[in-house]
């Protein structure tokens, strides 16, 4: 659900003045990539998945690599982060800018970075500060072995053994890359719980109305309308909106409509929103403990959400 709540705080700062999603990321990140078109990105893009970058990259294993090469550790620590963000940065495209949607990593890895340099802190604290704080997500945030009390860490659900980390990944971040920059990035590490996610839900429904504490109504009708291009593209800047032709239909089940908007947690979290009924259905699940390869959630998970619009509808 990181994603989402990286998207909403862009807006924020866009609300603030320090953002724009018109803005081009070259304004804020060094470039380094070979590729003429790189500094044409708009955070817009980066934020709807058009932004023409591969879907992603195993950046954690070339760390691994330079840590061998220079005899020092790099993981988890600062230098570790700005290693992997200037390898994004350093890459060349798939596509032109604009041209093609294919959902990923390293878009949102980019926006976490941009919003950190603008706001001049950290994503953790900003999150806290700007969002979850004002709305009372308690239960949401990076890092909760720093953050929760030692009586409270055993609500943390595991999402499975780590080769690359020698250990059980509880409380910590599954993705390697995100591992690898310390736990706090754009495209992953935040935990929360389901009342939380209501909560946030919650605000973007009220915002929708102008009735916000946080969110405007502009932010929140932005965060929530399908971008333009390329035709066809299934994604808000955030969100995803359910796509029924994709084979085995979509995982927001058989009542979402059209007009919904939803996020997949690669762990097994789901987050849809039926914005014209104002329906919200939280499911969070650890479909990785087994192993990142089980897809059997991807039954579950619809007849979920069909069970419970279903009720809704006979109430």
């Amino acid at each position: 659900m990181t994603k989402p709540l990286v998207a909403s705080l862009f807006y924020l700062l866009d609300q603030q003045g320090t953002l724009s999603p018109d803005g081009k990321i070259s304004e804020t990140l060094p470039i380094h990539s070979p590729d003429p078109a790189y500094p044409e990105i708009t955070f817009l893009q980066l934020l709807s998945h058009t932004s023409g970058l591969p879907a992603y990259r195993r950046l954690y294993r070339d760390l691994r690599e330079a840590e061998e090469k220079e005899g020092r550790r790099m993981w988890g620590t600062a230098e570790g982060h700005d290693r992997i963000v200037a390898s994004v940065l350093s890459l060349p495209l798939a596509a032109p800018p604009g041209t093609a949607c294919v959902y990923g990593d390293l878009d949102f890895l980019l926006v976490g970075r941009a919003i950190e340099a603008v706001a001049f802190t950290t994503l953790d604290r900003l999150l806290k500060r700007e969002l979850t704080a004002p709305l009372g997500m308690r239960d949401t945030g990076y890092l909760p072995l720093l953050t929760l009390p030692e009586c409270e860490t055993g609500r943390l659900m595991s999402t499975g053994q780590s080769e690359e980390r020698g250990r059980e990944k509880v409380g910590e971040v599954d993705d390697e890359n995100a591992a690898a920059m310390g736990g706090v990035a754009g495209h992953a590490g935040i935990f929360s719980a389901a009342h939380d996610l209501f909560l946030f839900a919650r605000e973007i429904l009220r915002a929708r109305r102008g009735e916000g504490r946080v969110i405007t109504r502009r932010s929140a009708e932005a965060l929530t309308t399908k971008v333009g291009t390329p035709p066809g593209c299934p994604h808000t800047p955030g969100w995803d909106t359910p796509t029924p032709g994709t084979a085995g239909g979509s995982q927001a089940g058989r009542h979402f409509p059209e007009g919904a908007v939803g996020h997949l947690g690669f762990t097994g979290c789901s987050l849809w929103i039926d914005l014209s009924r104002e329906i919200t259905v939280v499911f969070l699940s650890n479909r990785v403990y087994y192993g990142h390869d089980n897809q059997r959630l991807k039954l579950v998970r619809p007849a979920i959400h069909d069970a419970v619009m279903e009720a809704l509808q006979q109430e």
